[in-house]
């Protein structure tokens, strides 16, 4: 029979508690987000605390829904996610294989200058004078196309191509394979876990992006969810805020919109994780130490 020393009960106590109470604080801002666009107007005007609401509605989310500006930024957010996802997966991979090559020529000069970028940059203003001379500005390629390598998610995509035994490429040659077969029938079938933990770190990168948008896109037909989001919450727009006042013969604060259209943003985020949780441990630390 297992025994447990005192000392270690009080341990697994105070770790008990203290993990609850950091669920707690983690989780409060979302509950209270969520119960806040459920709540109908004449329970939000009672009280700004309302940890078990008594009465909820939908309302928020169906007026948000009917909506074309929000309907057309949350389409704008999945394509944008979607796309600048896959492209952004494909740039980092093709990046990091040819550098766990030793018979690259130039291999240190190469990654040493590529991670020479992570720590310099040109800066804001040539930043934007290069983006406006190659025509994105006003462009939804501009949230995609310039953001194409992360140093810090190559660097842990080549690091775990490197725990790949290299007895598979090697045999794999030895058949007729080219380095391009290889990297595509062997590499990356292998790395998938890797592979779909810096997918889902850029994914929701590229969903809660709202800084490209506000330098460069200044159509607000091509502003994606984040975007509006942030210009109803930080900016408090004002036109915004007053059509969401009245509804015909009904009355909703502002605020519980706020909160639907926060819910709306983090729900496809929130979906997305349990399809990659399985690999996201793995990958991480797979791709964080090397062989």
């Amino acid at each position: 029979m297992k025994t447990t020393s005192l000392s270690g009960k009080i341990f697994d106590a105070v770790n008990i508690v203290f993990l609850a109470l950091l669920a707690i604080i983690t989780l409060y801002p979302f509950w209270h987000v969520l119960v806040g666009s459920v709540l109908p107007y004449e329970e939000a005007i009672k009280s700004s605390f309302n940890l078990f609401p008594t009465k909820w509605t939908f309302e928020a989310y169906e007026y948000i829904f009917s909506k074309d500006t929000i309907l057309q930024s949350l389409l704008v957010s999945v394509l944008v996610t979607v796309l600048g996802t896959l492209y952004q997966l494909f740039i980092t991979a093709i990046t990091a294989y040819p550098l766990i090559k030793q018979d690259l020529p130039g291999r240190s000069a190469i990654f040493l200058f590529m991670v020479f970028t992570m720590f310099f940059s040109g800066g804001l203003i040539p930043y934007y004078l290069l983006i406006k001379n190659l025509g994105m500005v006003n462009s939804l390629a501009v949230m995609i196309i310039p953001a194409a390598l992360s140093m810090y998610n190559m660097i842990v995509l080549k690091t775990f191509f490197q725990s790949i035994p290299v007895e598979l490429e090697e045999s794999a040659k030895m058949d007729g394979a080219g380095y391009m077969t290889v990297f595509f029938r062997i590499i990356l079938p292998l790395s998938i876990p890797s592979l779909a933990t810096i997918g889902l770190f850029i994914a929701v990168g590229q969903w809660n992006n709202w800084y490209q948008p506000m330098l460069f896109l200044n159509d607000k037909d091509l502003w994606p969810l984040a975007m509006v989001l942030r210009d109803i919450l930080i900016n408090n727009n004002t036109n915004a805020t007053a059509s969401f006042s009245a509804m015909n013969e009904q009355f909703m604060l502002a605020d519980t919109i706020k909160y639907a259209i926060v819910m709306v943003s983090v729900i496809p985020i929130i979906i997305v994780y349990p399809f990659i949780q399985k690999h996201f441990v793995k990958g991480v630390m797979i791709g964080s130490i090397k062989s």
